[in-house]
């Protein structure tokens, strides 16, 4: 198999006018907020390669001639480096869709809505396409406070009290399901088998000892002018959350995403394997070959596709699922 590239430039192909001079090539997709990258670093021998301009966009493929490239997204340049010698010229660019309007600080209130109302809104705000999943849409709240807060931040919070990722990709304003593996259209992921010839290194590591296995959460009874527990889980050792919510209902919902939480991350994952631009965050895979307490299903947290002249190779960070 022979590792190939395209990449476009405000929409012009520059892959045959670059590819004797690329040096790297690499893009890292993350799940949640943290914002997909690109670096690409070039041979500037003669200082005959363009110098890129700031804002100006990338369009990445990667792949294989004999299977074809998959597109990996659009980024928008924002650093630039040289160094020598030898003379090298570094680009760096991050997802287009991750605008400085999602991280500017915000105070106003939400009164008597759902989730899908809020995404909605904040999408609409910001040019892009609400997508949230049927489970999330109706849960409703009676009263919210956004207080110096990026929309970012506050759908990050409530991601976090529901199990929720958020992310603005691809003209899209997401708001998932943690684990549940969705494609932008809403359509089921395929579960990627990776078998032990595809890898070249892995390290999977069991963290058991002083796992929560309930946790407490507290929301504010003004009926009684007190804060009421919530318990989700059975026994020893309990997990205490700080933040006091406005109801049951809500208190009930974060502890219960933050047990997930605390359970999802007993078992993680990193593997190095033969270049694959199928695998993706939030994406599923599943292996076989190594032994019963490996082999299994793994939610992908952090991808990093990585073309250079040692070849191509794909470096994963992954989770069990819920």
């Amino acid at each position: 198999m022979t590792p190939d590239f395209r990449i476009h430039v405000d929409s012009q192909d520059i892959t045959e006018r670059i590819r004797d001079r690329l040096l790297s090539l690499r893009v890292t997709d993350e799940a949640g907020i943290k914002s997909d990258t690109v670096e690409l670093t070039l041979d500037d021998r003669n200082g005959l390669v363009i110098w890129p301009i700031h804002g100006a966009e990338l369009e990445i493929s990667l792949g294989y001639q004999e299977t074809g490239l998959v597109r990996l997204g659009l980024y928008i340049v924002d650093e630039v480096e040289h160094s020598g010698p030898p003379n090298t010229l570094t680009i760096r660019a991050k997802a287009s869709d991750m605008r400085q309007s999602f991280k500017a600080p915000q105070t106003r209130v939400w009164d008597n809505l759902t989730l899908a109302d809020l995404v909605r809104t904040i999408a609409n705000e910001h040019g892009l396409i609400p997508k949230i999943s049927h489970s999330l849409a109706s849960i409703s709240y009676t009263h919210l406070d956004q207080t110096e807060e990026s929309d970012l931040h506050l759908l990050t919070r409530l991601g976090r009290e529901n199990n929720a990722v958020t992310k603005p990709v691809a003209g899209n304003l997401i708001f998932a399901t943690r684990g549940e593996a969705r494609s932008i259209s809403g359509k089921e992921l395929p579960i990627i088998k990776i078998v032990a010839s595809q890898m070249i290194r892995h390290r999977m590591t069991q963290a058991d000892r002083g796992k929560y296995v309930a946790v407490t959460a507290y929301w504010h009874d003004p009926a009684k002018a007190e804060r009421v527990p919530v318990l989700v889980g059975k026994g020893k050792p309990i997990y205490t959350m700080r933040h006091t919510h406005l109801d049951a209902e809500q208190a009930t919902r974060a502890a219960q995403a933050k047990l997930e939480a605390l359970q999802r991350g007993t078992e993680t994952l990193s593997l190095t394997l033969v270049g694959n631009s199928e695998l993706m965050a939030e994406g599923k895979l599943a292996l076989n070959g190594i032994r019963d307490q490996v082999d299994s299903e793994w939610l992908i947290q952090r991808v990093e596709h990585q073309l250079d002249g040692q070849g191509f190779v794909t470096r994963i960070e992954a989770e069990t699922p819920k």
